[in-house]
């Protein structure tokens, strides 16, 4: 059976989701103090679609008080109104922020510029010039209606996919989490002293980091790049790591190889938990009176997650 084309299934959900928006009631606002002039826009408006559900004012205050309390998909207006322009409407109506992006028409009687200028400054889509001429009035209605529709259904599209894109991000996180765990307890098959106290230390790491005033996500990091301290002991032999009794000199030099082999097994990767742990891993036998190994790091010069 042929495997479906993952483009052409997202072409069809988008038809899909178009049809569901075109099915659904869009609501236009129209805004003209004279009745008669809001009538006849109303009915060149109306057969674009007759479902619109056409919302008629006289005045731009009664409009704007609809406008921020229900969902609106184009707005027209007449430029010469009470109380305030058409122009100032505008901005009103761009302050809403569910009218931010929706198709605003701001209508004229004469091509004046510095009303035009005025009115693309405060956010108007488009204009008409008066009289109207309705087959351009229905036209240029018709496509930011549809354009409208496109940019709801793309925006919910945008979500879903960011909720996706989310969800992905955090299951690759906790994969990466549960990898680390376990490359930490890969000490426990080797070392018997070591395994048990992993999820305990820890635990302190993050406690002591809090209190130290550490930054919250350096803490998190700390948490579960500390129990790696120890993953260099893989790399040393079973007769010198599991012997019972004092080291000798040899096995000793050998013991203390495991910082650098774990800062060798670490280091140089991408992830914030694997080069703070080969920070860790290198720095967590130094001592503040310089007395520690491998480096022989005094103070400060100690890395503090180490």
């Amino acid at each position: 059976m042929r495997a479906a084309n993952p483009r052409n299934i997202g072409k069809s959900a988008v038809v899909s989701e178009l049809a569901q928006a075109r099915a659904q009631r869009n609501t236009v606002l129209i805004i003209d103090d004279l009745f008669s002039s809001r009538l006849l826009l109303a009915e060149i408006v109306r057969q674009i679609d007759g479902k619109l559900n056409l919302e008629l004012f006289d005045t731009p205050s009664r409009a704007l008080e609809y406008a921020r309390n229900n969902r609106v998909d184009m707005i027209l207006t007449d430029y010469k109104l009470p109380e305030f322009d058409g122009v100032q409407l505008v901005r009103h109506l761009r302050a809403l922020p569910h009218c931010v992006d929706v198709p605003i028409v701001v209508i004229t009687v004469v091509d004046d510029r510095k009303v035009r200028y005025e009115a693309l400054e405060a956010g108007a889509t488009d204009f008409l010039i008066k009289p109207l001429d309705e087959h351009e009035t229905r036209a240029r209605c018709a496509n930011l209606l549809e354009l409208r529709r496109h940019k709801i259904v793309l925006s919910d599209q945008a979500r879903v996919l960011q909720y996706q894109v989310d969800k992905s991000v955090s299951e690759i996180h906790e994969r990466e989490l549960e990898t680390l765990s376990k490359l930490a307890k890969a000490g426990e098959f080797r070392d018997r002293t070591t395994g048990n106290h992993l999820a305990r230390m820890a635990r302190y790491s993050a406690l002591i980091g809090i209190n130290i005033g550490l930054a919250t996500e350096t803490v998190h990091v700390l948490e579960f790049a500390s129990p790696m301290h120890d993953i260099g002991k893989i790399g040393i032999p079973d007769a010198v790591l599991l012997k019972q009794g004092p080291l000798n000199a040899d096995e000793d030099a050998t013991m203390k190889n495991h910082p650098r082999m774990g800062y060798d097994i670490l280091k140089g990767s991408p992830s914030k938990y694997l080069s703070m742990g080969a920070i860790i891993a290198l720095g967590h036998h130094e001592k503040y009176d310089g007395s520690g190994y491998p480096n022989g790091l005094h103070g400060e010069d100690i890395p503090i997650v180490a």
